[in-house]
C-alpha cells in the first residue's frame, strides 16, 4: 500500500493535538488504499507541545517528531516537514481541527485518480471577519492581477495534498524565504480542487496577528511575482509624459497672460506646485518601499543562512534500535 505523510507544524498545541489524534484515528480505517504517518513540526513551542509529541511518539508507530531550534514559522516548518516525509503522498494541515480530518479522505481519492496537486478550497469564509475576508479577496485579486495569470489559487492555503514528485520538486527550491502558497503552484503538475467548509478552532488561539498577516502578504507578492518591479518603469514613463503635458499647458497660458509672474503668483498656483511636490513625493516613497521589499528577498537568499535548524528528529524506527 502507498503511504500518505501528514505534516502537521505545530506552535503552542498542546491542547490540540490530543484533539487531532482523536478525530483522524476514526477515520483511518476507512483509508482501504493507503496507509498515514504523521510528521509532527515543533516550531519552537513555549508550551508542553513537544513532550505531547513525544508521548504521541512513545506511544504510536506511526509518527516522526521534528523539533526545531526555535521558532522560525509555519513555512519553514512546512519545508522542515517536507524534507522529513517519507511517504509517496503529503497532506500538509494544521493541528487545530480548522482543516477537517475528514479531507484527508477526499483527498486521497484524487491521488487514486492520478492528481499530484490537490487544493482544497474554502467555500465560505463568513467565519472570518469582514475585516479578513476583504483582505484577503484583495489580496489574492491583487497578486493574480499583476501577473495577468493564476499565481495563487484564490482562498486556497497551505492545506494541500501533494505527490512525491511535487515534494522533490519543491525540496529542490533553493530560495531561503520559503513561501509554500506560492511554491505549490509554481512546480505545477495535475491539479484539482475540491471545495472545503473551514471550521472553527477546536483549542489553543490563532498565531496570525495582523501584523504578521500584512508581512505573510507582501513576502508572497515578493515571493510568487516579479511584475511589481516594473511599476517604477511604467510609473516613471506615464510621470514623464504627464509633466511634458502640464508644462505646455502652463506655458501657454503663461503666453496669454492667464497667470500673474511678476509681483506673486496666483493662489491656485501657489496649491498647484505644493500638491505636486507632495505627489512627487509620495510617488518615490512608494517606490522605494516597493524596492525594499524585494530587496528584503534578495537579501535573504543571498547571505544563504539556514531556512531553519533541527534540533530533534525522532523516526518510528528509531525505537526499534
Amino acid at each position: 500500500m502507498k503511504k500518505i505523510s501528514i505534516i502537521i507544524p505545530c506552535y503552542n498545541e498542546e491542547k490540540s493535538l490530543p484533539l487531532y489524534f482523536e478525530a483522524v484515528d476514526k477515520i483511518i480505517p476507512q483509508l482501504k488504499e493507503y496507509t498515514l504517518d504523521f510528521v509532527l513540526v515543533n516550531d519552537g513551542s513555549k508550551d508542553t507541545t513537544l513532550e505531547v509529541m513525544n508521548d504521541l511518539y512513545m506511544k504510536r508507530n506511526d509518527v516522526t517528531v521534528v523539533s526545531l531550534s526555535r521558532n522560525y514559522g509555519q513555512n519553514p516548518a512546512f519545508a522542515a516537514g517536507l524534507q522529513s516525509c517519507t511517504g509517496d503522498y503529503a497532506i500538509m494541515m494544521d493541528a487545530d481541527l480548522q482543516d477537517p480530518v475528514e479531507m484527508i479522505l477526499k483527498i486521497a481519492e484524487k491521488f487514486s485518480e492520478g492528481y499530484e496537486v490537490v487544493n482544497p478550497h474554502r467555500v465560505n469564509r463568513m467565519k472570518d471577519s469582514w475585516f479578513k475576508r476583504k483582505t484577503a479577496k484583495l489580496f489574492y485579486v491583487f497578486i493574480n492581477k499583476l501577473e495577468g495569470k493564476r499565481v495563487i489559487p484564490e482562498n486556497v492555503n497551505c492545506f494541500r495534498g501533494i505527490s512525491r514528485r511535487v515534494i522533490d520538486e519543491i525540496n529542490k527550491l533553493t530560495e531561503k524565504d520559503r513561501y509554500i502558497l506560492a511554491e505549490v503552484p509554481l512546480v505545477g503538475f495535475k491539479t484539482i480542487e475540491i471545495d472545503f467548509t473551514r471550521e472553527e478552532r477546536q483549542a489553543g488561539e490563532s498565531k496570525y496577528t495582523l501584523k504578521k498577516m500584512i508581512k505573510y502578504a507582501c513576502d508572497n507578492m515578493a515571493s510568487g511575482t516579479a511584475e511589481p518591479l516594473f511599476f517604477p518603469l511604467k510609473l516613471g514613463a506615464f510621470a514623464t509624459f504627464f509633466w511634458l503635458f502640464a508644462s505646455v499647458v502652463m506655458f501657454v497660458f503663461l503666453m496669454l497672460g492667464h497667470f500673474r509672474v511678476v509681483g506673486g503668483m496666483e493662489l491656485i498656483m501657489v496649491f498647484s506646485i505644493v500638491a505636486f511636490v507632495f505627489l512627487g513625493l509620495a510617488i518615490v516613497i512608494d517606490v522605494v518601499g516597493l524596492l525594499g521589499i524585494y530587496l528584503h528577498n534578495i537579501l535573504i537568499n543571498t547571505r544563504n543562512r539556514p531556512t531553519y535548524l533541527i534540533e530533534i528528529h525522532k523516526k518510528p524506527e528509531d525505537k526499534i534500535r
